[in-house]
């Protein structure tokens, strides 16, 4: 439905320099889209995802967490959080009342409220990579998006991460992910976005993902 449509991209085009990654990028965000973006390595999923940030708009805001942010010994979770959310705070970093409620709420959503005064240091990788998701939930983020989240994880906390954007999906929040671990992904996503090493783009939904799975990574 038209009213559930956040953003429309149409023939957009990512370049690394002078050279153009992929053409004729057009597809849909929609609230509770779980979309799952796969290419061979240097196919520009990274660059995707900076664009996409790059047409961001106040009230249906595209948040970008990115890869292996340093656990930095000195911060618990939730100070973490809280300092992530700096374009919100005032000069002397404080929250309003109404976004440390938005925050205990993201914390909880999460399974992170026990957490909470935990040294980042001392998480896990699939603990700290709920906390970047938790301040995009602060941020108020219509559409999350997340470069290889599962990277390095082992399969237990590669797994539940996964299911943890499933459940924000169903929650309304859209969700873009990029990843190499593409059975694992297919079984959460509800669209594909691929880019071929061909410079072309192919989005699908439903039964016709894996076809456009195997359209760029098994050709003849």
């Amino acid at each position: 439905m038209a009213d559930r449509i956040l953003y429309s991209i149409k023939d957009m085009t990512i370049s690394h320099g002078d050279r153009v990654l992929c053409s004729g990028i057009s597809f849909d965000i929609r609230k509770g889209d779980c979309i799952m973006l796969c290419g061979a390595n240097g196919s520009g999923k990274t660059t995707l995802m900076k664009a996409l940030t790059g047409i961001s708009r106040k009230g249906n805001e595209m948040i970008m967490i990115p890869a292996r942010i340093p656990k930095v010994e000195g911060f618990t979770l939730k100070e973490f959080v809280r300092i992530s959310c700096f374009n919100q705070s005032d000069m002397a970093g404080r929250l309003s009342e109404q976004q440390e409620r938005s925050l205990d709420s993201a914390l909880k959503t999460l399974h992170l409220n026990e957490l909470a005064d935990r040294d980042i240091s001392t998480l896990s990788d699939g603990e700290f990579q709920k906390a970047g998701i938790a301040s995009a939930l602060v941020r108020d983020a219509s559409v999350i998006l997340l470069d290889e989240p599962t990277a390095f994880l082992d399969a237990e906390n590669r797994i539940a991460i996964l299911r943890t954007l499933r459940a924000l999906c169903n929650n309304g929040t859209a969700v873009i992910f990029s990843t190499h671990d593409l059975h694992d992904g297919y079984d959460v996503c509800t669209k594909v976005l691929a880019l071929g090493a061909d410079r072309t783009f192919r989005s699908a939904e439903n039964e016709e993902r894996k076809a456009a799975i195997e359209s760029i990574f098994f050709r003849n």
